[in-house]
C-alpha cells in the first residue's frame, strides 16, 4: 500500500485550491456511464444524478414512501392505480436558468421510451454491426407501465397500462429526473461531462473514471435542504498496471485523500478493519445491493434451456464464495429479494438442495443436452471479482457437466454489451435496487422490463407481478412475491449469489453518513458535514 499511496497521493496537491472552502472527498469503486438520465441505467450514474437532478418525488431520511421534491404533490387520481397526477412546484429553474415547465417533465419521460424504441429497433436490425448499434436503453424498463404522459397547465398526468402501485416509487427515482427538453437530444444520450439539472448539486468539473467536483445549488428549491459544503466524489478504476480499483481506494485511503470512504476496498482489507479505532466512524448495515449469474435465455444460446440453468443453479456454491473470496464481508443469497425487503426467502436452497452431480446430468441428458454444455461468462470490475469468477467457474466444471470460459471485459464496453448486442452468454453482475420495495427485485429484471436483459419471460411470473401492482399495502403482496419467486428458481435465468453489507468509513470530522444511503438508491451526498 505504501507505493500506491505514493502513487496516488499528488492527487490532493494537483487539486487542491480553488475555492473558500475545502471540498468533503468521497472515494467510490463505482463509476458511471454516463451523467444523462435518459441513457444511464447503472447504480453509480443513478446516484451521482440523484444529487445533479431533480425528479417529482424524492426520498428523505428515515422515510422509504416517496415524498414531493419538484412536485407540490402528486397522487393517484382513480381507485384502480392507473393514473397518477403531480402538480409541478413554481419557479424552478435549471441550472442554466430556464424555467423547469410541465413539458419538460413529459419530455423527460417520453426520451427514456423513444431511447429504448431506438435500442430494440437497431438489436433487431441484422444490417447494423454489433459494435454500432444504439446501447443506451436507460431505466425504460422501470417505465414498462407507463402508456403516456399528458399536460394540463402545471399538472403532469400519468396514464399506465395496467395498475401500479409501484409507480411514485419509480417517479421518485431517476428515471423520473427532469431534463432540460432545449439542452438534451430526444434520441442521443449526452456524453460530454456537462449537466443542466436543478438538484441540490451543480456540477463545476467532472472527469470520467477520476472524479465530479460538485458545489451547493442555491437556487434548489425542494425536499431537502441545501447544501453547505461542496463535495468531490473520487472515482477509482483498475490501473493499466493491473492494480484494481479496490486497492487504489485502500491506498488513498491509507494517505489520507479522503474523508469518505463510500467504496469496496480488497475483502481482505474490509476484514481487517479495526471498527474501534477512535479516529475513525464505521457504518455498517445490510445491504440492499445484489450480486446475480445472469443468462441471455435465448432458445439458440448456449444456456437457453432452463434445464441447463437450473443446473448451473444448483452446483452453485454460495457459502464458498462469501467465505473464501470475499472473506465474510458479504452474506449468501438464495433469493433475488435480499434480506430486508417484503417476499424475501430461500427458494434457491429449498429448490436445489438435494440436488446431485448424478441426478442433474440425468436430467440434462434427458433434456437432449450434449454434455459439458460450452459457455462463455463475463465479468468486470473488481478485485475480488477475477477470483470470485474463477471459483464459480471451477464450481461449474466439477463433474463435467460444464465447460466454462470466464472472460473479462472493461466496464465501458462490457454494459453496452449487455443492453445492446446482447451477445453474452453468462454474465455477473451487481444489482443495486432502484426504490425501496420488492417490486425492484422482480418487475424489473423478471417481468416485461427484462431489466438485465436476459430475453426472460414467463407469463405465471407476468400475471403475478400485476396483481402485486394492484395492491397498495406491500405488505399484503408478500406472498404473491414468494410464489413469483419460486416460479423464477425453477427456471433460473438469473441466480442470486450473495448480498452485499453496506460499510461506509469516514473520519471522525465527519458527519451525516447514517443518512448518505438507503434501500431507496439515493446518494445523499448533502447529508455530509464537517463536525
Amino acid at each position: 500500500m505504501v507505493l500506491l499511496a505514493g502513487a496516488v497521493g499528488g492527487w490532493m496537491f494537483f487539486r487542491s485550491g480553488g475555492g473558500e472552502e475545502d471540498p468533503i472527498v468521497v472515494g467510490s469503486t463505482s463509476t458511471p456511464t454516463v451523467l444523462d438520465p435518459g441513457g444511464a441505467y447503472d447504480a453509480a450514474g443513478a446516484a451521482l444524478m440523484s444529487n445533479l437532478f431533480q425528479s417529482l418525488m424524492t426520498y428523505v431520511p428515515g422515510q422509504e414512501e416517496p415524498v414531493p421534491d419538484a412536485a407540490e404533490s402528486c397522487q393517484f387520481t382513480d381507485n384502480q392505480l392507473t393514473v397518477y397526477r403531480c402538480t409541478l412546484r413554481e419557479g424552478l429553474r435549471f441550472s442554466n436558468g430556464e424555467e423547469i415547465t410541465a413539458d419538460d417533465v413529459r419530455y423527460s419521460y417520453e426520451r427514456i421510451l423513444s431511447m429504448a424504441d431506438r435500442a430494440e429497433r437497431e438489436a433487431a436490425d441484422d444490417s447494423i454491426p454489433d459494435e454500432e448499434k444504439f446501447a443506451y436503453a436507460g431505466p425504460s424498463s422501470l417505465l414498462a407501465t407507463l402508456e403516456a404522459v399528458r399536460v394540463d397547465g402545471q399538472d403532469i398526468i400519468f396514464e399506465l397500462n395496467q395498475p401500479d402501485a409501484t409507480f411514485p416509487f419509480v417517479v421518485a427515482g431517476s428515471a423520473g429526473a427532469i431534463v432540460d427538453q432545449d439542452s438534451y437530444s430526444s434520441l442521443e444520450p449526452r456524453t460530454d461531462g456537462q449537466v443542466v439539472g436543478s438538484g441540490p448539486f451543480l456540477l463545476e468539473e467532472y472527469r470520467p473514471n477520476e472524479y465530479a467536483e460538485l458545489v451547493p445549488n442555491p437556487d434548489y428549491q425542494g425536499a431537502v435542504d441545501v447544501p453547505d459544503t461542496p463535495v468531490t466524489v473520487r472515482y477509482f478504476v483498475q490501473a493499466d498496471d493491473g492494480t484494481s480499483a479496490e486497492e487504489l481506494l485502500a491506498a488513498a485511503w491509507d494517505a489520507g485523500e479522503i474523508d469518505v470512504n463510500n467504496g469496496r476496498m480488497p475483502p481482505s482489507v474490509m476484514s481487517d478493519l479495526n471498527r474501534s479505532d477512535s479516529e475513525l466512524r464505521v457504518a455498517e448495515t445490510t445491504g440492499g445491493s445484489i450480486r446475480v449469474m445472469a443468462f441471455n435465455t435465448d432458445q439458440d444460446m448456449p444456456m437457453g434451456d432452463a434445464v441447463a440453468r437450473r443446473a448451473a443453479a444448483a452446483l452453485l456454491d454460495r457459502e464458498a464464495i462469501a467465505r473464501r473470496v470475499q472473506q465474510d464481508t458479504v452474506e449468501p443469497l438464495y433469493s433475488l429479494i435480499p434480506v430486508g425487503f417484503t417476499g424475501h426467502g430461500t427458494p434457491y436452497y429449498d429448490q436445489y438442495r438435494d440436488a446431485t452431480t448424478d441426478s442433474l446430468r440425468t436430467e440434462m441428458q434427458a433434456a437432449g443436452l450434449e454434455l459439458p454444455v460450452r459457455f462463455d461468462l463475463a465479468y468486470s470490475r473488481g478485485v475480488a471479482n477475477h477470483a470470485e469468477a474463477a471459483l464459480i467457474e471451477q464450481q461449474l466444471e466439477e463433474g463435467g457437466l460444464f465447460d466454462v470460459e470466464i472472460a473479462y471485459y472493461d466496464w465501458a464496453e462490457f454494459i453496452p454489451t449487455i443492453y445492446g448486442a446482447r451477445s453474452y452468454d453468462a454474465w455477473l453482475i451487481g444489482w443495486t435496487p432502484d426504490f425501496p420495495d420488492p417490486a425492484t427485485f422482480t418487475d424489473t429484471i423478471l417481468g416485461p422490463g427484462d431489466g438485465l436483459a436476459t430475453g426472460f419471460s414467463d407469463n405465471s411470473i407476468n400475471e403475478l407481478i400485476g396483481r402485486t401492482h394492484q395492491e397498495s399495502d406491500r405488505a399484503r403482496a408478500a406472498e404473491d412475491f414468494l410464489t413469483i419467486h419460486d416460479l423464477a428458481a425453477g427456471s433460473a435465468p438469473i441466480v442470486p449469489i450473495w448480498q452485499d453489507k453496506r460499510t461506509i468509513i469516514t473520519t471522525a470530522d465527519i458527519s451525516g453518513t447514517q443518512n448518505l444511503v438507503s434501500h431507496s438508491g439515493v446518494w445523499r451526498l448533502w447529508e455530509l458535514h464537517r463536525i
